[in-house]
């Protein structure tokens, strides 16, 4: 889904923002997609209103640049995959709803997003206070969530097996089998071994065998002790550096 604002004029660059619950990061990129600038920011989005969230992204958004292509990744729980054969609901609220019982219909708006190399839709959620004040601030705006991010570097890597996005005490796990997605799901950690068991279970669920199986951790950090802890047990573990 794209929104509209009120930039009047373009230039070559690209900007993507990157919301998480308490702040931001965002990177001005040139037409060679290299990093020109970037910078990140504190911003309360529980306490601040339409009008407060639309003046605290002019104030920090570098708004006085008309970007030829502005990008929105928010990051939350609140998303799911559905099959494209059972894609015809065009109500994602439900959707949402009867994947994550909390999702709050009056607080977020719904996207979607095709994912055609995996037949899956993906369905996620953006608050509605802040699509509607970015996009009082952009003219126009591509508004994505972190899984897409995660799910096209996957991709990317073009092969079956679990896939692992380690970052901020959270992991999102990717199973893929003969290129159809078999499950996608995020998990809260504290330790290693909350990673380890959080993979363990779910080999245990899709009855995979952990010996035989190919896992890729997908990281922005070196993690010596976690990859001495995940080939112990699981042998076929390859750790891959990232930006995601």
């Amino acid at each position: 889904m794209q929104v509209t604002g009120n930039n009047q004029s373009y230039t070559p660059y690209k900007l993507s923002i990157r919301l998480k619950s308490d702040g931001f990061s965002l990177c001005i990129y040139d037409n060679e997609l290299s990093t020109l600038s970037s910078k990140t920011g504190k911003i309360d989005f529980s306490t601040l209103n339409e009008r407060e969230l639309i003046d605290s992204f002019q104030l920090q958004f570098e708004t006085t640049i008309g970007y030829k292509h502005t990008e929105l990744i928010t990051e939350n729980d609140f998303f799911t995959t559905i099959p494209k054969s059972f894609f015809e609901i065009q109500d994602y609220a439900a959707l949402l709803k009867f994947q994550h019982p909390t999702f709050d219909t009056n607080i977020y708006n719904t996207f979607s997003s095709q994912i055609s190399a995996l037949n899956v839709n993906l369905v996620f959620a953006c608050p509605t206070k802040i699509t509607k004040a970015i996009s009082s601030v952009f003219r126009d705006i591509q508004i994505s969530h972190t899984i897409v991010e995660f799910i096209s570097a996957v991709q990317n890597l073009n092969e079956d097996g679990m896939f692992v996005s380690v970052k901020d005490k959270k992991m999102t796990v990717a199973v893929i089998a003969n290129s159809n997605l078999q499950l996608l799901n995020s998990y809260e950690f504290s330790t290693h071994e909350d990673i380890l068991y959080h993979i363990m279970n779910v080999f245990e669920n899709l009855k995979l065998q952990p010996t035989k199986e190919k896992l890729s951790i997908l990281t922005n950090q070196t993690e010596p002790e976690l990859q001495l802890l995940l080939t112990k047990y699981l042998p076929n573990t390859t750790f891959l550096k990232t930006k995601l």
